[in-house]
């Protein structure tokens, strides 16, 4: 984007892409938003149709994807993107707990936001306890 300034005793052109102007940084972001919104709405249309194929879809990793994807397109450094990766790995056991433990609540007669917060909250204790496992244990780095 070229700004073009005219003034009787100032006249000057201002290139926004060569000083890192942030204008399309914008825009970018907001694609980003749609692709995820549009992801997630695609995931809960097909589930109205066939849950195994919604399953499949929501399991792949997307949202890893995608962040690594925005990494690298921002510039992050390949270490950056693989501690990440690695980060990631050990915190999928964690995310686990909530497939595991909500399901088995509703099937023991449970209502579905009673039993999906007991899952929340078993999955970020899960959380907890792995951050701190990964530190004293250098998993992640």
């Amino acid at each position: 984007m070229v700004f073009v300034a005219s003034h009787s005793k100032l006249t000057g052109i201002i290139d926004f892409w060569q000083y890192g102007c942030h204008c399309m940084s914008w825009t970018f972001d907001a694609g980003k938003i749609v692709l995820t919104a549009l992801i997630i709405f695609a995931v809960a249309q097909v589930s109205e149709r066939n849950t195994l194929l919604a399953a499949v879809l929501a399991s792949i990793p997307l949202v890893s994807v995608l962040a690594m994807m925005w990494m690298n397109f921002d510039g992050a450094p390949s270490d950056e993107i693989v501690k990440f990766s690695k980060g990631i790995v050990w915190l999928i056991i964690p995310s686990l707990l909530l497939f595991i433990i909500m399901p088995m609540l509703i099937e023991r007669g449970w209502e579905f936001y009673p039993a999906l917060g007991v899952g929340l909250a078993s999955t970020l204790v899960g959380y907890f306890l792995m951050v701190q496992i990964i530190e004293k244990y250098g998993l992640a780095a």
